[in-house]
């Protein structure tokens, strides 16, 4: 890794030249950082106890999980339909792609109107 891990990080074990008990491509997450010696103390995924090592920074890479790793991994379909969205949990539709439904629905003015006097505004 050439930077600084962060604590809370999830990490991958790349090689190990057996300064520590951790194996290969095993993922742990950081959670003390040693920026004396460049070594980081982690907690093995899905466990609240930690691990009694330190991995040099040097044997860790980030886990590359992002966007493009999902876009790559998913159906067209699905990666098209998240592209559209904003965030990644309770997803939502982007503005531009809200903006974009409304303006194709012709007669939407109208339907806003029509919507607003059957509705009470003073109680929302």
């Amino acid at each position: 890794m050439d930077r600084e891990p962060t604590i809370g990080e999830c990490v991958v074990v790349t090689r190990n030249t057996g300064d520590h008990a951790a194996r290969v491509g095993e993922r742990y997450i950081v959670c003390r950082v040693d920026d004396s010696d460049d070594t980081v103390k982690v907690i093995p995924r899905g466990e609240s106890a930690v691990a009694d090592y330190w991995i040099p920074w040097s044997e860790i890479e980030p886990v590359g999980f992002g966007w493009n790793y999902a876009r790559g991994h998913l159906p067209e379909e699905l990666a098209t339909l998240l592209a559209a969205c904003d965030g990644i949990e309770h997803l939502s539709l982007s503005r531009e792609i809200k903006y974009a439904i409304i303006e194709s629905l012709p007669d939407w003015r109208q339907r806003v109107m029509e919507a607003l006097e059957s509705i009470d505004l003073e109680n929302l």
